[in-house]
């Protein structure tokens, strides 16, 4: 099976802003964008979103050489969170298009985002997702 080229895009400024593939990172297996980042059901019953939109890329498995390329835009090993530049698919209906979004990248971490593969020892991870928050547009 051949995978599928993305527009997903990241960088550390707007002018780093790369395709994924062109950082030598493998297309993810799944992506999300959601509008906002919480609903609540207001007093007439109704569901409503709140909050900046949130998207995520998440991989079956993936190598730590990869994931190391996404760790390598936070200034220190021990941040939890770094903002970035990323181009990410949202929701538009029937077609798949992309937006350029300032993003609060959080770092995965053991069983939080990422898992270690068992027998590998940390070279593979599985489940890995990547998260972004307070994406807003650029």
């Amino acid at each position: 099976m051949i995978p599928e080229c993305t527009d997903l895009r990241i960088g550390a400024t707007a002018a780093t802003l790369h395709y994924l593939r062109h950082r030598g990172i493998l297309e993810p297996d799944e992506w999300t964008f959601r509008p906002y980042s919480v609903t609540r059901i207001d007093g007439n019953g109704q569901q409503k979103g709140y909050g900046y939109p949130v998207a995520s890329w998440a991989w079956e498995t993936l190598g730590q050489d990869t994931l190391d390329k996404f760790f390598d835009l936070f200034a220190a090993a021990t941040d939890a969170g770094v903002q970035v530049y990323i181009s990410t698919y949202t929701d538009t209906g029937p077609r798949q298009a992309t937006t350029d979004y300032t993003a609060y990248m959080r770092r995965p971490v053991d069983g939080e985002g990422k898992a270690m593969y068992p027998g590998t020892l940390g070279v593979v991870y599985r489940n890995v997702t990547i998260s972004f928050t307070h994406l807003e547009a650029v």
